[in-house]
């Protein structure tokens, strides 16, 4: 099942929308969570009816979401004002909410103000992906649906002294079209950092996620890469902060991100 496939549920818009996340889709023993992000996002956007558009986007993985049992999810307008609309989605299982999102969308207006001071990479656009097995118990499974560049750091335990990783990323096979929704699960596809320096390979989990879109996005084909420049900045007590920056395959800067996960190892 591709990604096009999981979000047929969302076509026609209702209070909540129910559906199962075939086992290929996993992360360890629940849904890969950028893929249950994504819905929860899709069933904010299905609420707003004007062009306000995606402004920032926090999300918290609340507890397992399971592969092969139902999930539901759900979508409230908490305010809705001249400008911004704030919204609450939820990824429900078994009466547990598993996800969180709360979801700000907000119109373009002018402004006298206009400051721009945008980084940069010096990364080539890649030719293609680097394999990764398919080891069981190490690699998720949700991986197959995504490649994956590296140009720097290393996706191997006790290679790197520095939690930090530079590379690209696309979906492997191009949905119709490129939904928010999919650029949300594509900038989750990516390990933590800090795997790279550890030993052993150990289990993390994603507590929190921060995502800020930058106006006009561009238009962003199915088949593009995703440009991506993370790099832990503290490290400590079995949590790990995270920051990310993320550009189209033009070197236009889409979103910055920020995560805390939680490092069992």
């Amino acid at each position: 099942m591709n990604i096009d496939k999981i979000f047929e549920v969302f076509q026609n818009k209702k209070e909540n929308y129910q559906l199962v996340i075939p086992d290929h889709w996993s992360q360890g023993r629940t849904v890969f969570g950028g893929l249950s992000a994504a819905l929860a996002y899709q069933a904010a956007e299905n609420l707003i009816e004007d062009q306000r558009e995606l402004r920032a986007f926090h999300c918290n993985f609340i507890g397992p979401v399971n592969v092969e049992e139902p999930i539901e999810v759900t979508a409230e307008v908490l305010r809705t004002g001249k400008n911004v609309t704030q919204i609450l989605a939820k990824v429900v299982q078994n009466g547990q909410v598993g996800v969180m999102a709360q979801v700000c969308f907000g119109i373009s207006r002018d402004s006298k103000l206009n400051h721009v001071d945008h980084p940069r990479h010096d990364m080539e656009v890649p030719k293609k992906a680097k394999y990764i097995p398919q080891i069981p118990k190490i690699v998720p499974k949700f991986i197959r649906h995504f490649d994956l560049a590296l140009d720097k750091g290393s996706f191997s335990v006790g290679t790197r002294k520095d939690p930090e990783m530079h590379g690209w990323c696309r979906l492997s096979q191009a949905p119709e079209k490129m939904r928010m929704a999919y650029l949300i699960a594509l900038m989750d596809a990516w390990p933590p950092t800090m795997f790279q320096m550890m030993k052993l390979p150990a289990p993390a989990s994603t507590m929190s996620w921060d995502i800020e879109f930058l106006h006009p996005i561009s238009e962003i084909s199915p088949t593009d890469w995703l440009a991506c420049v993370v790099k832990a900045s503290h490290v400590n007590q079995g949590y790990g902060h995270e920051e990310a920056n993320f550009w189209d395959q033009n070197g236009r800067l889409v979103a910055l991100c920020r995560q805390v996960v939680a490092v069992f190892g």
